[in-house]
């Protein structure tokens, strides 16, 4: 790289190398919030939504990545266990781990891609969509849970430990394959491409249809619905392409290799001239931001956009927290001679608490002037025929 170019770039990377707990904190304030949305809106899409196993599959999927990668950063990164307690951490607890960053990820990428599929064929077929994807929705979620198997899998039988380095301060995660190995990196990193990339062409598609379709939509509120719908997919792929980004960084700073002179070099030393100093650089830069990128994409767009695209969603929500925080009555208060008197109001029947003495006491003085009227009206016949 150009030193023009290379000196401003990685003075910026070493600054984001050297925030170590302000992104993760950060990712803590919009991440357990928004998990805490997502879990309460997967349970209302398991519970009502006619596309269930699509959608509370996508929401699965992004909620294991999120606990996954915070059990990474919380336990080995960010409270900087003893090496000793990383030394032992091999075994299975590290395939596992390696296996359901991997497996979410690919996962997540097909689930996306069903959701832009099935917004496009939400404006292409409006009268067939549903139908269609009622018979193919389970065959959906089956590949997109099977197909990544073949890819994954095999990190169980990969020969994983934690490398110690001479600092005696810092380790690094090593593998005994070999160049005719499965690279589960490479995969991922090819994997974010092939996927941005398809998911692109699925939203310009979406975008387009959507524009020639527009001027003919034959329902005001069918129409918004869909526009809400089409900007939160397209924003899900921005979190995504986000995600995909990440993947790459990582590929090209963290896979290494040995050379012909047994020297242990990186994909970007070895692609771009890089120093060792300057992937290691870019390296912590990446794995610092990752939280937050991590949370942004997986839980942050998906649950708040989706709580805002979707009025029917919002609405179950609002009731379902509305009966377990607040409860199917309330107490609201009524004047009746010289004391007040309270009793139970259901929710959907009266106004807000602070109205209730003045309903009461609107409707005692409108029943008093019926009356008065009416006695008014009674008495004046009778007094006509006393006078004849």
């Amino acid at each position: 790289m150009g030193s023009s170019v290379s000196a401003p770039f990685f003075a910026a990377m070493a600054v984001l190398a050297n925030f170590k707990f302000c992104p993760f904190f950060f990712a803590l304030a919009i991440g357990i919030p928004s998990a805490l949305l997502y879990c309460s809106l997967l349970l209302i899409i398991v519970t009502n939504s006619n596309l269930r196993p699509l959608f509370s599959s996508s929401f699965s999927s992004s909620l294991i990545n999120y606990i996954v990668s915070h059990f990474w950063h919380i336990v080995l990164a960010k409270l900087a266990f003893s090496s000793q307690f990383t030394s032992n951490f091999r075994g299975f607890c590290l395939h596992f781990y390696f296996f359901m960053v991997f497996y979410a990820f690919h996962v997540e990428n097909l689930l996306t891609a069903f959701l832009l599929l099935n917004r496009l064929s939400a404006i292409l077929f409006p009268m067939k969509y549903k139908k269609l994807w009622r018979v193919g929705l389970p065959f959906v979620v089956a590949f997109s849970f099977i197909l990544p198997l073949p890819f994954t899998v095999p990190i169980f039988s990969f020969g994983m430990y934690v490398h110690v380095q001479s600092d005696n301060a810092t380790f690094t995660l090593d593998d005994n394959t070999t160049k005719n190995d499965l690279n589960s990196t490479k995969i991922g990193a090819c994997s974010a491409v092939l996927f941005s990339s398809i998911c692109l062409l699925l939203n310009l598609a979406t975008l387009l249809a959507y524009k020639l379709r527009s001027n003919y939509q034959q329902n005001g509120q069918h129409a918004a619905n869909e526009r809400k719908m089409t900007i939160y997919t397209v924003a899900t792929f921005f979190g995504q392409l986000l995600m995909a980004i990440f993947m790459i960084i990582r590929f090209i700073t963290a896979t290494h290799f040995v050379d012909e002179h047994n020297i242990r070099r990186s994909n970007a030393q070895e692609w771009f001239n890089m120093t060792l100093e300057q992937t290691d650089t870019l390296y912590l830069a990446n794995f610092n931001q990752y939280p937050w990128v991590n949370d942004l994409s997986t839980v942050v767009i998906p649950a708040w956009l989706l709580l805002w695209a979707s009025y029917k969603l919002t609405m179950e929500w609002v009731n379902s927290f509305k009966e377990k925080f607040v409860g199917a009555t309330t107490s609201c208060a009524s004047y009746r001679g010289n004391r007040w008197i309270l009793k139970r109001c259901q929710i959907g029947e009266t106004a807000r608490f602070s109205h209730c003495r003045h309903r009461q006491m609107k409707k005692k003085r409108d029943k008093a002037a019926k009356k008065g009227r009416l006695q008014t009206m009674s008495a004046g016949p009778s007094n006509n025929n006393s006078d004849q």
